[in-house]
């Protein structure tokens, strides 16, 4: 069996992270991404699980879909991956650091996250490990009134957390570290919506104290295990429910937003048979994303791997969604 991807440490130190930055700062984005080949080579090659979880997954994306790399080498797209993932930790820091960053959001997302806003009333986002979902905070940076709150289950994540919340301390975009869903945690973030406050949650990764919390849905031709808490939270929060994406192209990030829910509600008898429904609803909708743009998923860990995922284990958020 695999480790588990949240037990896998933070690859570099904040000092690093801090290099690459100053590169970025001083020399430009072109130069970051020369001194971005050796250092991504590095964990290429060091890195042997995540190069193997990177291959694997872009198998299935060709075994899928075959013409979306035509005859292009898996070493070589496996190895743009980490290097796309590299460019998206810059990415990241921009967003964060800077107040003003380029985003666009087609007509109908912009409708449907606006009007949300002009209710009055919060919402839960459902994200992924897509794309890029900080630039999420380019929403914010336009309508300074409202709070964005992203739980990150990360646990080895911390340096990089805490870099980027002292780079804008005063941001409206909180970054909550949690290990899981209780109901404490539930009814905290049920008072920021009551407040009008937003959510964002990843649905893509199981975090640890969770493995029995979980369901099966078809990703990529075989199913996989997908967290159920994200589902848990929204029955909790009794909120409008929205699957949020953000990706990369023609030189700037784009936020698109699907309606999936309002006030979700799961009976007790079917609760799992209807978790699993809402997981193969965001499987879907993410399969679509990232056959569009495979390379920014950033997925390096056995996420096929369902030896130690399956259960019908309840906590207390459970017990009172």
């Amino acid at each position: 069996m695999s480790q588990h991807w949240a037990k896998t440490k933070e690859a570099g130190a904040v000092a690093g992270i801090q290099f690459m930055v100053k590169v970025y700062t001083v020399l430009g984005r072109g130069w970051f991404n020369v001194v971005l080949v050796p250092v991504m080579a590095y964990f290429f090659v060091i890195r042997v699980n995540a190069r193997r979880a990177s291959l694997d997954y872009l198998r299935r994306v060709k075994r899928c879909y075959p013409n979306r790399f035509r005859n292009r080498p898996l070493v070589w797209l496996s190895f743009r991956h980490f290097f796309s993932f590299g460019q998206s930790i810059l990415d990241k820091i921009i967003v964060w650091a800077h107040k003003h960053t380029e985003i666009s959001i087609d007509p109908e997302s912009r409708k449907m996250l606006f009007g949300q806003l002009e209710s009055g009333q919060g919402c839960l986002l459902i994200g992924s490990h897509f794309g890029n979902l900080e630039y999420s905070r380019g929403i914010s940076v336009r309508y300074p009134e409202l709070v964005i709150n992203v739980l990150v289950h990360d646990q080895h994540a911390g340096k990089f957390s805490a870099f980027m919340q002292e780079a804008r301390a005063e941001s409206r975009m909180n970054l909550i570290q949690v290990t899981e869903i209780d109901f404490e945690l539930a009814l905290s973030l049920k008072a920021k919506v009551e407040r009008g406050e937003w959510v964002v949650i990843a649905a893509d990764r199981v975090p640890v104290g969770e493995r029995k919390r979980v369901c099966s849905a078809r990703f990529l031709g075989e199913m996989a295990s997908f967290p159920v808490g994200p589902y848990v939270l929204a029955s909790l929060l009794n909120c409008p429910v929205y699957l949020m994406h953000c990706f990369y192209s023609d030189k700037q990030y784009h936020v698109g937003v699907e309606f999936f829910g309002d006030k979700l509600r799961f009976s007790r008898n079917n609760r799992q048979q209807e978790y699993a429904c809402a997981a193969q609803k965001f499987a879907c909708s993410l399969e679509k994303q990232v056959v569009r743009f495979p390379l920014q998923w950033f997925n390096f860990y056995d996420f096929w791997d369902v030896s130690d995922a399956l259960g019908t284990d309840m906590t207390e958020a459970d017990k009172h969604a």
